[in-house]
């Protein structure tokens, strides 16, 4: 039995490791295990982490202290007596099975055994014909089926037992506990033997140089490479931002498998069929074993946390382009997230569900530039003037093994996923689309999402007193026959994408694709824009790029009042994919200066609903609109919050503005400082930039008189930004004109 002062040091011990490492582990769906369990977790195979790791974390969370088995080369000096004090079981100890056997009748220790019988380094476990085999020894060779035949054996004695236990008399009862040292049936009734899959799936996975490598080579300088190896790729998982996902899976009960009817016989009661069983325990459970054993390594498998570097490395692995850009693997990428629900992925990395669609919305993208700079490292793809290109798969032969994971790790995490088989099959596809199909999917979905979206709040939030009509409200496409560019476009506060529909019909008329967004909240009610963030309005902005570059290359981005600033925004996070911006009135100082101070009334509105005195809170005021088919006629103090927001991050990001840029203010606007416009020009990081200056005495000024003059300024940069002889970047900057 484990000693507790071992047990109680080595949990010591890795509480103070998990404070001192970088990676963040997290166990899913621990609820599973129950007191009337007797469990074995049969867990996959990637790192020697996992041996201690695991265990560790099942009790923190669930309180069962978890006995494994572990390696008998192991099994030598120190580690080898620390090993047997906290209860570790060699796999060469004679007695092993019985040991184990006894544990799970009891029920007082779960046990976790790997299946897989050793690291899996190149996380292939699917040979050609798609079945589970792993590398060992040279060779490929199925799992090993012990975890379920000791399971099952287990399940069968407590049946034994409880069976003697009832039994007139209870003959043969004492004999078949005093075969496993139990002092009462007791001990083994009113439990149950299962089997738990567990899967550890760690991202991003990375081999370099890192604190634990350095450490053993310092302290032995002769370490072998199969040793290095492991430091680069462990250390690593360890002392850098790694998230270690552990999941597991529902109970597999045995009753499905011992009720066989070839096990018929088997299961009555007996006084014999205990020894009978155990002169040849493994071969009479054999083939109910297989069938367990492809079970829970399946499921091992279905319980993989898909994550980002999954979706690049499968998507590499199929592409039939020799050559591409990395446009071509992020919207690959992104019809494959969209679609893992659909394709029955049961897990998901928390960072791919929330933030997937930024695969294309074309802001700096980390996990796409990190899984690049892996690809450019081990030399798999190469990369000149913009264009990767595909170098040949790289061979693993048996030598290779034990080093791929710090040479090859591409191939290693795209192994990972492949018993998935409707996720590996909808990636080969999607890899092997036409660009033109690639474009044209990623335009419906993100069209239909958008257009769900705004249907599902203008349902949920309509007010008969206050909401305009829903064509008011809807996002619109406009494209011309022939496609000069395209423009993102929009809106501003409290308005809806009407308001900037003739600024779009006059640019499509002259050959621009035009796409005018919907700001989140808006073109429904006022309570939706209560509940609205600015980060939300400016991804309808990245959205409506998105929608736009699947069009044309020659994509500008340009708005309204605060869709101004969006678009602004948009011009400094989108560099690489932008040919011009153009804001129209947009507020970096506003006339009425009380704007500034909502902020701390909707902090103080927070405060009194937390002690309960809603009615004391001041959260909407009148509006009194231009286009009052248009705008709302209440605004939310909430709202104006994320209006100071939105002003505040353009104006922080306007020195990063460096595509073409238009500024046009009206020179009495009663909404938007007049000043605003020359700030921002002033601002600008752009060597191309226009500052125009129209004698206005309306805020709107893209609707009713005039309008036109302002659209054709516009129409003129756009022909200017995008002609193939514009002035270079470093041209002296424009003068304004008051027109």
């Amino acid at each position: 039995m484990p000693s507790t002062f071992a047990l109680s040091l080595s949990k010591w011990a890795l509480d103070v490791a998990t404070k001192i490492v970088k990676a963040d582990v997290r166990l899913h769906h621990a609820d599973v295990v129950r007191d009337d369990l007797a469990i074995v977790f049969v867990v996959n195979h990637f790192t020697r982490l996992e041996t201690l790791l695991l265990p560790y974390v099942l009790y923190k969370h669930t309180g069962r202290e978890v006995m494994g088995l572990a390696a008998a080369e192991l099994f030598q000096g120190r580690i080898g007596r620390f090993l047997q004090s906290t209860g570790a079981v060699s796999t060469a100890a004679p007695d092993r099975d019985k040991i184990i056997v006894r544990s799970l009748l009891k029920g007082d220790h779960p046990w976790m055994i790997f299946p897989e019988g050793a690291m899996i380094k190149d996380k292939k476990v699917i040979d050609h014909k798609g079945e589970f085999a792993v590398y060992n020894n040279g060779q490929r060779r199925p799992p090993h089926k012990g975890a379920a035949v000791l399971a099952l054996r287990a399940e069968f004695y407590r049946r034994k037992i409880e069976c003697l236990y009832h039994r007139p008399g209870r003959e043969g009862l004492q004999a078949a506990l005093e075969k496993f040292g139990l002092d009462s049936a007791e001990e083994v009734l009113g439990r149950r033997t299962v089997i738990i899959p567990v899967n550890i799936t760690y991202f991003p996975m990375r081999a370099h140089d890192n604190v634990l490598l350095r450490m053993a080579t310092r302290f032995a300088e002769d370490l072998s490479q199969r040793a290095i190896e492991e430091l680069s790729v462990e250390g690593t998982l360890l002392s850098e931002d790694t998230d270690i996902d552990i999941t597991l899976g529902d109970p597999i009960e045995l009753d499905e498998y011992l009720n066989l009817p070839e096990y018929a016989s088997l299961m009555a009661c007996g006084a014999r069929d205990l020894d009978d069983l155990e002169m040849d325990p493994s071969s009479l459970f054999n083939d109910a074993a297989r069938q367990l054993m492809i079970r829970y390594m399946r499921e091992i498998y279905e319980l993989t946390t898909v994550n980002y570097d999954h979706l690049f490395a499968s998507l590499l692995r199929h592409l039939i382009f020799n050559r591409f850009d990395d446009r071509c693997l992020r919207e690959r990428a992104f019809l494959c997230a969209y679609h893992l629900r659909r394709l029955g992925v049961r897990r998901m990395h928390s960072l791919l569900e929330r933030t997937y669609r930024g695969l294309v919305y074309e802001d700096s993208f980390q996990k796409f530039d990190d899984f690049l700079a892996l690809c450019l490292q081990e030399g798999v793809v190469t990369q000149e003037n913009g264009a990767l290109a595909r170098k040949p798969k790289p061979r693993v032969g048996t030598e290779d093994f034990h080093t791929m994971r710090a040479r090859e790790l591409t191939e290693v995490i795209a192994n990972e996923i492949e018993p998935l088989p409707r996720l590996c099959e909808h990636i080969r596809r999607v890899a092997r689309l036409p660009r033109v199909m690639v474009a044209w999917r990623v335009r419906e979905l993100l069209l239909q999402e958008d257009m769900r979206l705004f249907e599902e709040d203008y349902s949920r939030y309509f007010n008969p007193g206050l909401s305009k009509g829903p064509e008011v409200g809807r996002p619109f496409l406009l494209r011309p026959l022939w496609v000069r560019g395209g423009v993102v476009l929009a809106h501003g506060y409290m308005a809806a994408p009407l308001e900037v529909r003739a600024l779009a019909e006059y640019l499509c008329q002259r050959g621009y694709v035009v796409y005018g967004v919907r700001l989140k909240g808006h073109g429904t009610s006022p309570e939706d824009l209560a509940h609205s963030a600015w980060e939300e309005w400016y991804e309808a902005v990245s959205r409506g790029h998105a929608i736009v570059r699947t069009f044309t290359d020659q994509v500008f981005v340009g708005g309204f009042s605060t869709g101004g600033c969006l678009a602004l925004i948009a011009a400094a996070r989108k560099p690489r994919h932008l040919r011009g911006v153009f804001s129209i009135c947009a507020p970096l100082k506003l006339q009425n200066y009380s704007v500034r101070l909502a902020p701390s009334i909707v902090t103080l509105n927070s405060l009194l609903r937390r002690f309960g005195r809603n009615r004391e809170s001041w959260e909407y005021v009148d509006n009194d609109p231009e286009n009052k088919h248009i705008n709302y006629t209440r605004n939310p103090l909430t709202g104006i919050s994320e209006l100071v927001k939105v002003m505040d991050a353009m104006e922080g990001c306007l020195p990063q503005v460096k595509i073409p840029a238009l500024v046009v203010q009206g020179s009495k606007d009663p909404t938007v400082n007049p000043v605003s416009g020359a700030l921002i020009f002033d601002q600008l990081g752009s060597a191309r930039k226009e500052l125009a200056l129209f004698e206005r005495e309306r805020h709107g000024i893209i609707n009713g008189d005039g309008a036109v003059e302002i659209f054709d300024r516009v129409y003129h940069f756009l022909r200017r930004a995008g002609a193939k002889s514009a002035v270079p970047e470093t041209a002296a900057r424009a003068t304004p004109a008051v027109l």
